[in-house]
């Protein structure tokens, strides 16, 4: 009997309890992997978007001064002589405002010019003195009319060290096609070594060529040691290709080694007490069948290994978002007493939708929570975009009261943001409308992100229409064809689905509700 209620317990008790200890832990493992992946890849955007929005700077200033025929008749006039052409040099600096747009975005520049009359000096050059720069050999060398080029070099007047540099190069071809003059920026390798290490990632990320490491956010920012290499680069986690100006450059994150701290410090309570309940209680358990004497039937031994089973069940259930809730509320009052007033914002963000989208007491909810919901998402994504993201939601009150399935728009509003304004460059909107017509309920999600081909378009639009459950097995736009699917069951398959899409535009989502299907609310 002994024997055989050991057996029972191994069978029935350890090897399940084994088995689902081996579920939670991969299940944890994958969580955090991907958690780590995801941050990886947001700091790697991050980098991304600050890079680009510093070179941007440097380019619209140098289209304006591309684009400027004043600019043009200055470079081609013939001076009769020094005087004549400081005389016109000066005129030229009080008729034109590139100085000032130079210093508004704390750059430095200078013309080279094929023009035998004109005296080196300050911003203009002759042309000849390019010949010999660096920046100037690889731009012949590659047949590139723009680009950018990062230096190391000695050629600083009143510096004695050496210093890194960033240049973007501009042929002047705009008035003059054949033109060899050429438009030399010096973006300020400082600052922007600083707006990269402002950014307080936890994480290290390199902007690197094929060999240079060129900026980073860690620790090697200075301006006086030579570029270091891509090889020297160990536990790379993330890469990210940048194409700038006739220039692929990637982006590198390391992964760092302290998340396995974090990870035992997320999870390892909840191990820990699993290993009791996996080791401890079955060991404390044999020792008593041990002892046990031949008078016990089978039926009270399982009845210790139901209630065994029972307990981890409660343990297991006890695990609730409630706790997260918690901690969220913690750190919120952290940052308030530490005055963050912005983190502390964007934390009570995150704690409500976390809150709205754990508690699915129902499966519908009014459009003026899903509208509260959507508001709480896009200010969390304002924090990540800063200026590139606005919005605007726009709700009829008489439509503030009728019912959608739980998540309905804001995963039309989170597709918006990916698809639409997350690969754009520049500033993007998107808008919420809600309104009636014909007593019908429309619903439009509009982004002036990239927009769509017309190809793209009906491919979207037929899987909206014919949403179904097998489609969920598929990769792609898995949230769209759920929130589709949802709109049909609850309107025995009434909703209409429209899309308005312009490459280079933007994107109109539309979703018409029946006046028959629309049901109201508390």
């Amino acid at each position: 009997m002994k024997k055989k209620l050991i057996i029972l317990y191994l069978v029935f008790a350890i090897i399940p309890l084994a088995i689902l200890d081996a579920v939670v832990i991969g299940g944890i493992l994958r969580t955090e992997k991907t958690n780590q992946y995801h941050e990886m890849e947001n700091v790697a955007s991050a980098v991304k978007y600050a890079c680009a929005a510093e070179i941007d700077s440097a380019v619209k200033v140098a289209n304006s001064i591309y684009t400027s025929k004043y600019i043009y008749d200055f470079m081609k006039m013939q001076f009769e002589s020094p005087l004549d052409y400081y005389t016109s040099y000066k005129a030229f600096f009080n008729d034109t405002l590139i100085d000032v747009m130079a210093s508004q975005n704390d750059l430095s520049y200078k013309l080279y010019i094929d023009n035998d009359t004109l005296i080196n000096g300050s911003q203009f050059q002759r042309l000849e003195r390019a010949y010999d720069e660096p920046w100037y050999k690889f731009m012949k060398d590659k047949g590139l009319k723009s680009g950018l080029f990062f230096d190391y070099n000695t050629k600083q007047v009143g510096l004695d060290s050496n210093t890194r540099k960033i240049f973007y190069f501009k042929v002047l071809d705009f008035y003059d096609y054949g033109s060899e003059n050429v438009l030399l920026i010096d973006i300020n390798y400082g600052e922007f070594s600083r707006t990269l290490v402002n950014m307080n990632f936890d994480l290290d990320a390199y902007l690197c060529d094929n060999e240079k490491i060129l900026l980073t956010n860690g620790k090697d920012v200075s301006m006086a040691k030579p570029y270091r290499y891509v090889s020297e680069l160990e536990n790379i986690g993330y890469t990210m290709d940048m194409q700038v100006y006739n220039q692929l450059l990637k982006i590198y994150v390391i992964a760092s080694d302290s998340k396995v701290y974090n990870w035992w410090e997320s999870w390892g309570i909840y191990l820990l007490l699993l290993a009791a309940l996996n080791i401890l209680f079955p060991v404390l358990l044999l020792i008593r069948i041990n002892r046990i004497a031949y008078g016990y039937t089978l039926r009270e031994q399982t009845m210790i290994m139901t209630r065994q089973h029972a307990e981890l069940l409660a343990l297991h259930s006890q695990i609730n978002p409630h706790f997260l809730f918690n901690a969220l509320e913690s750190i919120r009052m952290h940052c308030i007493i530490k005055k963050e007033s912005e983190t502390a914002y964007m934390v009570e963000r995150l704690a409500k939708l976390q809150r709205q989208y754990t508690e699915w007491e129902e499966d519908n909810t009014t459009i003026e929570n899903e509208a509260d919901f959507v508001n709480n998402y896009l200010e969390l994504q304002k924090y990540r975009f800063g200026d590139r993201l606005s919005y605007s939601i726009d709700i009829e009150p008489s439509c503030k009261k009728n019912l959608v399935p739980k998540l309905t728009l804001v995963t039309f509003v989170e597709n918006a943001c990916i698809h639409g304004i997350e690969s754009k460059a520049s500033n993007g909107w998107i808008f919420i409308r809600v309104h009636e017509k014909d007593n019908d309920m429309v619903i439009e999600i509009e982004d002036t992100g990239n927009g769509m081909s017309s190809e793209e378009v009906e491919k979207l639009l037929t899987y909206m229409r014919e949403a179904n459950i097998s489609m969920l097995e598929k990769k792609g736009r898995v949230g769209v064809i759920n929130a589709c699917i949802r709109l049909k069951m609850v309107t025995d398959d009434k909703v209409l689905f429209g899309i308005d899409s312009e490459e280079g535009i933007g994107t109109i989502v539309t979703i018409v509700i029946p006046e028959e299907c629309l049901k109201k609310g508390v």
